[in-house]
Order: structure tokens, then sequence, then C-alpha cells
């Protein structure tokens, strides 16, 4: 079997995806009522959570594409 490449499609879904999460940070940053509540801690656990989503979507998105074929 000869493999194809990958249409440029999973490239630019890859991009909005990241896109996406940065614009819902940069929302967040300018919606959050008092910036000067933010601490060490609360950034610590914004980007543990951004982290964890951002690795379960890759792995999501790599059993959906890249799994047994």
């Amino acid at each position: 079997m000869t493999r194809q490449p990958s249409p440029p499609r999973r490239l630019h879904r890859a991009a909005i995806l990241v896109a996406l999460m940065l614009f819902g940070i940069l929302w967040l940053a300018f919606t959050f009522p008092n910036p000067a509540l933010l601490d060490s801690r609360s950034l610590l656990a914004l980007a543990a959570v951004v982290g964890i989503a951002a690795i379960g979507g890759i792995a999501f998105s790599w059993r959906r594409y890249f799994g047994r074929r």
C-alpha cells in the first residue's frame, strides 16, 4: 500500500483550534472583573487546564486520524 499525503485541512483544523484557544484566553483576560486578584496559583491553574485540554484534543485527534489503518 502506498501512503497518501495528509490533506491540508488537518493542519487548518489544528491552526483553528490553537487560534480559538488563544482567543479564549485573551477573552478571559480582558473580561476578568479584577485582574489584581490573579496570583501565580490562578495562572498556574489556568495553564494546567489549557494544557490538559490541548493534550486531550491532540490525543483524540491522533486516535481518530492516525489510528489503526
